[in-house]
């Protein structure tokens, strides 16, 4: 039996170019704690929750005094913009097409995935959106959709495909190689969603 394809997405660096706006955000957050960290320090950590990157790069720093100060500098109107990441339309609008649903789940505060969508232009194509989940927590919003193929540039994502019983789909797009997701359990990786929505059409997963 083929359920009704509803299809997981990921939000930063898989639908969405936040990059810019976090790295900024972060680093000026934490100066205002009293600790300098680059672009670089902090590359390696985009994807996962404010907390974790957190206890990462600045273990000493109050974790909730940097999420008030993070919030304040990400939705400034002079933060860099969030932008559609290459094929992310096409991917959304290729499950729509195929009759299915598109389901955004992040680890991201809510309003703000909200947020991000709305200006990169991808609201009117997301059916169900998540927020303030991480890697298998994930898990719980997919099985409550019903989602059997979960898309994401994080080991954490293809975690919470497996956790859900999904299928799991890795992008390249944000830190992490191919090598790492498939290390990590993702059956296919793609270098972009404009390869995701050229695949999907021969590829309905059954459940």
């Amino acid at each position: 039996m083929i359920a009704p394809l509803t299809v997981g997405f990921d939000l930063d660096l898989t639908l969405v170019d936040s990059h810019e706006r976090i790295i900024s955000a972060y680093i000026r957050a934490l100066r205002d704690l009293g600790v300098e960290v680059s672009s670089d320090d902090l590359v390696p950590h985009l994807g996962i929750p404010l907390t974790h990157t957190a206890a990462a790069v600045a273990p000493a720093v109050d974790a909730d005094a940097l999420v008030l100060r993070y919030r304040h500098y990400y939705d400034e109107p002079d933060a860099p913009r969030t932008l559609p990441m290459p094929g992310a339309v096409e991917a959304l609008r290729c499950v729509r097409a195929a009759g299915g649903r598109t389901v955004v789940v992040s680890a991201k505060f809510t309003p703000a995935v909200h947020n991000a969508l709305a200006e990169a232009g991808l609201t009117e194509l997301v059916d169900v959106v998540y927020g303030e989940l991480f890697a298998e927590d994930k898990a719980t919003a997919l099985i409550a959709e019903g989602a059997s193929i979960y898309v994401g540039d994080h080991p954490g994502d293809i975690a919470a495909a497996h956790a859900a019983n999904a299928y799991a789909v890795g992008v390249t797009t944000g830190a992490n190689d191919e090598a790492t997701l498939i290390a990590a359990g993702a059956a296919v990786t793609f270098a972009n969603l404009d390869a995701f929505a050229v695949w999907l059409p021969g590829h309905s997963v059954p459940r």
